[in-house]
């Protein structure tokens, strides 16, 4: 009897332990509080590009965390600023598109397609197409203390 409520209590607070230690797929986590969160990445926009037509934004262009693919667009991951800039240049005309067919926007499908081309000029002169390294701030002997820019 002991021993079940023992283990009782025991895989109770295994579970509650486990239900607030929250780590990402990549293993990225952070301690705080007494609590593992999800490491808070900076999120670094690359969009060059500021035209509206009807409010559609382009989307932003972000760093997915993944190495292997580091560009992020809508939930899409890229291998290179090009090909993500495009994807958000050619989202951004659907949106656009989709208001203008829908009337509820005072420009053509015509008017977003220079907005396109607009879109991609921008993200092909773009002073910065990659994401800035993380900076060492501090160090021990036991940890290297970086800081995502």
């Amino acid at each position: 009897m002991r021993c079940t409520a023992f283990c009782l209590v025991a895989a109770w607070a295994a579970a509650s332990a486990a239900a607030s230690a929250n780590i990402d797929v990549a293993g990225q986590s952070e301690f705080h509080g007494g609590v593992l969160l999800p490491r808070q990445q900076g999120r670094v926009n690359l969009q060059a590009f500021t035209g509206a037509l009807g409010g559609a934004k382009a989307p932003a262009i972000t760093n997915s965390g993944d190495p292997q693919r580091p560009f992020e667009v809508d939930g899409d991951t890229f291998t290179d600023f090009e090909s993500a800039s495009n994807r958000a240049c050619d989202n951004q005309k659907n949106v656009c598109a989709d208001i203008a067919n829908n009337g509820t926007g005072s420009f053509t499908v015509g008017d977003c397609d220079q907005q396109n081309q607009q879109c991609k000029s921008a993200a092909s002169s773009a002073a910065t197409k990659t994401f800035p390294p993380p900076v060492l701030v501090s160090s021990n002997d036991q940890f290297d203390i970086f800081c995502d820019a």
